[in-house]
């Protein structure tokens, strides 16, 4: 948990999108259908939007443990699968070595 003392919101806001992107990570097609996919969305924001305003910090603290470890293996899955199109991106000789 990042903790701001009254210093740059802007930075406080990026650090806890950051973190909360890098753990609810899923994409559309995770999804069965698209309103599932927006609802994922939704929570995600709320929480994002309470951790930066400071409502229930606790709770959401809770739900985002308990989210990680219910869905450790998917989560390191999508920043392997980041790292790999990063890598991919960054050096052409690399294409073809990641897979998803």
């Amino acid at each position: 948990m990042v903790v701001f003392s009254g210093g740059n919101l802007f930075a406080k806001e990026v650090s806890i999108r950051k973190r909360i992107l890098s753990i609810f990570n899923k994409r559309e097609d995770d999804f069965p259908s698209l309103k599932e996919y927006n609802d994922y969305l939704e929570e995600v924001e709320d929480m994002t939007c309470n951790l930066i305003d400071g409502i229930d910090i606790p709770g959401i603290e809770a739900k985002i443990a308990q989210y990680e470890e219910e869905n450790a293996e998917q989560i390191m899955n999508s920043r392997a699968r980041k790292a790999c199109r990063g890598a991919s991106s960054s050096s052409g000789s690399q294409q073809g070595t990641c897979t998803s």
